[in-house]
C-alpha cells in the first residue's frame, strides 16, 4: 500500500522537531512524523509525507531538501509552495493550489500514484482532496484543530469579526473543512470527544465515515522516572545531561529547590490560562508552601520580538509573578529542546513528587496529560475535551471544571499531599499509556482502516466507471489529445458533425478530447449536448481563463492560481468605461472572474486597438486582449489565453507536444495553432490565419468544418 501523507505547514524533518517553536510545530507535526517512523517498519506498505520545502536563512538548511530518507520505505518530500520563506499556516491559503500542481508533476515524474492520500488539518486536506479528485483515490482526513471550534474560542474571548478573518482567514478554512469532510472516504480522529462533539458543528458531518484512533506515543523517550534510580546503566549520556541541564535551569529560580513542582508545559497562547494557574497559586499561602511553580511557556529570546499574542502572554506572567511575589517560589524558564529537554523536565517533577497541571478550558485532544502520564507523573485537567479519554483509558489523573479555580486549587493540594493517590495515579499512568497509546497498535489499527476503505472504494464503481473518472489515468492511457475549438471548427455542418463524431467515438481508447473555447463553460456543456458529441476530458473555456476536467467538470485551480498574478478585472472595467465603440456584453456566462468581454459597435480599427491598449496600460493593467469573428473583444489576465492553457496542461500532465493536437478557425485560436503542437485549421478559416501557413506542424485542411477537422486528424496520427 503507497500512503501519501500531506502535511504542508509548520518545520517538519525526521529528527529534533522544533516542538513549541511556533504555534505550527505542535503535536500534528509529532504525530505524522511518530506514524511514518511505524509505518516504515512494516513490509507492506511505502509513505511518502509531503510538506513544504523552505529555504530561510533564520531556519535549519533541512527544511530545505527535497528528499528526507527515514527508511527504505518512507521519506520526507518538500515541494515549493510560495515562496522559500517561512509563512504561518494563515498564510499559505494562497500558494495551495500551486503545491497541487507541484505533487501532480512528481507523481507524474515518478510514474506511482497513492493508493490512498491522507490530508492533515484544513489546509493539508484540500491539497489531499484535489489529488483525490484528479486521481480518483481514497481520500483520509484528520482535522487536528478544527475552525468553528477556534472561531467560537476566538469570538468568546473578545475577538472581533474583522480580525478572526484578517489574522486566520477562518471563513476559507472553515469553507475547506466543510467539503473535505463530505468528499473523504474516513476522517480521522484521535478521541471520542473530538467525534461526538467538535465535529458537530459540521453541516456535512457522515458519523459512519468516523474512526477513532488513538495516536501512538514515544514511549522510548517517555520512560517512567524511577529508571533513574533502579536503571539508570540503560539512560543514554544525552538524556542525563538534558537532566542535569533542566534541574540547573529550574533550580536557578527557586530558593528551596526540594519541595515538589507543580509544572505546566504549553504554548504562550491566551487560551492555556497560564494567568488562572499563576493567580490560584499566589493567592494560595498553602500551596506555595507546599511546592514550587515551574512553567515552561514556549521558547523565547526577547519577548517583544514574538507574536502579539504570545508577548501579551508572557507579559502578563512576569506582571504576576511580580504582583504576588513569586520570587524563588516561581521559575519560568526561557529555553528547553523539544526532543531531549522535555521528557526530563516532566521527570525531574515526578521525581520531586509534584503534578502536571493545565488551565486550558478544553484539550482536543491533550498530548501533554500523555507525555506527563507516561513518565509517571499525575496530572490535573479540564473536564472537557479529549482529556476525557485519556482518564477513562488510563486512570492517571483527576478532571476538574476550569471555570472552578477552587477545584484546581483543591485538586493540586490532594495529589501532593496523598501519596497514596500519587502512587496510584502514577503506576496506572505507566502501565496503561504503554496499553492504550503505543505506535504499533495505532499502525495496525490505521492500516486495517485504510485497507477497508480501499476495498470500499473499488467494489463502488465498476472498472469502466473508475477509468473515466480519473482523468489522471485517462491522460495516462491516451496516444493523442485532440484540443478544438467548437464554433464553426466542430460545428456549421450536421454532416460534418456526425463524422466527426463517428471518429471519436471509434477511436476513444487512443484519442482524447478537449474543447478550447470562447463560450462559457455552461455554454460549451450545452452546445455538446446538443450536438450528442462525446463529453469533453478536458475543458478549456472562457477563451482559455479557466480549465475543467470530465464529466465531473473538476476545476483546475492551479491555473486560476497561475493567472490570476496582476489582474485587477474593476479596474479594466473601469479604464474602458469611457470607450464608446465597445459595449460590456450582458449575455449569461459572457462575463467570468478572468474575463471581461465586450461587443464591439463598429468594425474594428487599428485606432480603436491602439486606444484601448493606451487606456488600458496607463491604468497599469496588464492583460491580454482577444479579438474575433471581427464582433467580440475578450481582455484576459497577460498569462492567459488558450494557447498558454494548452502549453500549462502538457506541463502538468507530462504530455509530449507531440501528442497533442490543436484545432480552429478563427484569430482566438491563433495561440495555440503554433508550434510545438501538431495543428489543424479547417478550410473555413477566417483570412487572418492564412498568415500562419508557413508554421511547422501546422496542417490546412481542405475539407470544412467537421471534415476538415477529421481530414486533419488523419493526417497527424494514424487512426481512421
Amino acid at each position: 500500500m503507497y500512503i501519501a501523507m500531506i502535511n504542508i505547514h509548520g518545520l517538519l524533518r525526521s529528527e529534533q522537531i522544533e516542538m513549541g517553536r511556533d504555534a505550527d510545530t505542535g503535536g500534528q507535526t509529532r504525530y505524522v512524523i511518530d506514524l511514518a517512523k511505524e509505518l516504515s517498519s512494516r513490509e507492506d506498505v511505502k509513505v511518502d509525507l509531503f510538506t513544504r520545502r523552505i529555504s530561510d536563512r533564520h531556519l535549519s538548511k533541512d527544511y530545505s531538501r527535497q528528499i528526507e530518507k527515514i527508511s527504505d520505505s518512507v521519506k520526507i518530500v518538500r515541494l515549493p509552495c510560495g515562496s522559500g520563506k517561512y509563512y504561518r499556516k494563515e498564510k499559505l491559503w494562497p500558494y495551495l493550489d500551486e503545491y497541487v500542481d507541484y505533487l501532480i508533476e512528481y507523481f507524474k515524474k515518478t510514474q506511482v500514484l497513492p493508493d490512498v492520500i491522507h490530508g492533515h488539518y484544513a489546509d493539508g486536506g484540500y491539497i489531499a482532496r484535489e489529488i483525490a479528485a484528479y486521481f480518483n483515490i481514497p481520500l483520509i482526513f484528520t482535522g487536528h484543530s478544527l475552525g468553528r471550534n477556534k472561531y467560537q474560542y476566538l469570538k468568546s474571548i473578545g475577538y472581533s469579526e474583522e480580525k478572526i478573518e484578517e489574522y486566520y482567514a477562518m471563513g476559507r478554512r472553515i469553507q475547506e473543512e466543510e467539503e473535505t469532510i463530505d468528499k473523504a472516504d474516513m476522517v480521522i480522529t484521535s478521541t471520542e470527544y473530538e467525534r461526538d462533539e467538535l465535529y458537530r458543528e459540521y453541516e456535512k458531518r457522515d458519523v459512519k465515515k468516523f474512526t477513532v484512533l488513538p495516536p501512538g506515543f514515544a514511549l522510548d523517550k517517555f520512560f517512567p522516572y524511577y529508571h533513574y534510580e533502579i536503571a539508570s546503566h540503560e539512560i543514554s549520556e544525552e538524556q542525563k545531561i538534558a537532566q542535569y541541564t533542566m534541574i540547573k535551569e529550574i533550580n536557578r529560580f527557586l530558593t528551596n529547590v526540594d519541595k515538589p513542582l507543580i509544572l505546566a508545559l504549553c504554548r504562550p497562547e491566551a487560551r492555556k490560562n497560564i494567568d488562572v494557574l499563576i493567580e490560584l497559586y499566589g493567592k494560595s499561602p498553602e500551596l506555595q508552601a507546599i511546592a514550587n511553580l515551574a512553567i515552561f511557556a514556549g521558547i523565547r529570546d526577547d519577548i517583544n520580538e514574538m507574536e502579539e499574542g504570545e508577548t501579551q502572554v508572557l507579559t502578563d506572567m512576569l506582571l504576576q509573578m511580580d504582583r504576588y511575589d513569586l520570587y524563588g517560589k516561581m521559575a519560568i524558564p526561557k529555553r528547553h529542546n523539544p526532543e531531549t529537554d522535555v521528557p526530563e523536565v516532566y521527570r525531574i517533577a515526578a521525581l520531586r513528587g509534584g503534578v502536571f497541571v493545565s488551565a486550558a478550558a478544553l484539550e482536543n485532544f491533550g498530548l501533554t496529560f500523555i507525555e506527563a502520564s507516561a513518565v509517571g507523573l499525575p496530572f490535573i485537567g479540564t473536564d472537557k475535551g479529549g482529556v476525557k479519554d485519556i482518564k477513562k483509558n488510563c486512570d492517571s489523573g483527576i478532571l476538574v471544571n476550569i471555570e472552578k479555580p477552587k477545584q484546581i486549587h483543591d485538586a493540586i493540594r490532594k495529589v501532593l499531599t496523598d501519596k497514596e493517590q500519587w502512587d496510584t495515579l502514577s503506576k496506572n499512568g505507566v502501565e496503561n499509556i504503554r496499553e492504550v497509546y503505543n505506535w504499533k497498535r495505532h499502525s495496525d489499527l490505521y492500516i486495517k482502516q485504510l485497507s477497508k476503505v480501499l476495498e470500499h472504494h473499488s467494489s463502488q464503481k465498476s472498472p469502466e466507471a473508475r477509468y473515466e473518472k480519473s482523468m489522471a489515468r485517462r491522460l495516462e492511457s491516451i496516444d493523442h489529445l485532440l484540443i478544438s475549438d467548437i464554433d464553426n471548427t466542430i460545428t456549421g455542418s450536421d454532416e460534418g458533425v456526425d463524422l466527426f463524431r463517428s471518429f471519436m467515438t471509434r477511436n476513444t481508447d487512443r484519442l482524447g478530447f478537449g474543447i478550447a473555447t470562447g463560450r462559457s463553460l455552461e455554454a460549451s456543456q450545452e452546445i455538446l449536448e446538443e450536438l450528442n458529441l462525446p463529453t469533453p476530458d478536458i475543458w478549456i473555456c472562457s477563451v482559455g481563463s479557466e480549465i475543467y476536467y470530465g464529466k465531473n467538470r473538476i476545476q483546475d485551480k492551479g491555473w486560476a492560481q497561475h493567472i490570476r498574478r496582476r489582474w485587477n478585472r474593476q479596474r479594466i472595467v473601469e479604464a474602458l468605461s469611457i470607450v464608446d465603440e465597445i459595449a460590456l456584453q450582458d449575455s449569461f456566462g459572457a462575463q467570468r472572474p478572468y474575463k471581461v468581454s465586450y461587443l464591439l459597435k463598429e468594425p474594428l480599427s487599428d485606432a480603436l486597438k491602439q486606444k484601448i491598449e493606451d487606456l488600458l496600460s496607463k491604468a497599469k493593467c496588464p492583460h491580454n486582449a482577444i479579438y474575433s469573428h471581427e464582433t467580440y473583444l475578450d481582455i484576459l489576465p497577460y498569462r492567459a489565453h488558450k494557447g498558454a492553457a494548452i502549453k500549462y496542461l502538457a506541463w502538468k500532465w507530462n504530455l509530449g507536444p507531440q501528442q497533442i493536437i490543436t484545432a480552429g478557425d478563427s484569430g482566438n485560436d491563433a495561440g495555440m495553432l503554433v508550434a510545438p503542437f501538431n495543428s489543424v485549421v479547417v478550410g473555413n478559416h477566417e483570412e487572418s490565419l492564412k498568415a500562419l501557413k508557413k508554421r511547422r506542424n501546422l496542417y490546412f485542411a481542405q475539407a470544412e468544418h467537421g471534415h476538415g477537422l477529421v481530414e486533419g486528424l488523419q493526417r497527424h496520427t494514424d487512426l481512421s
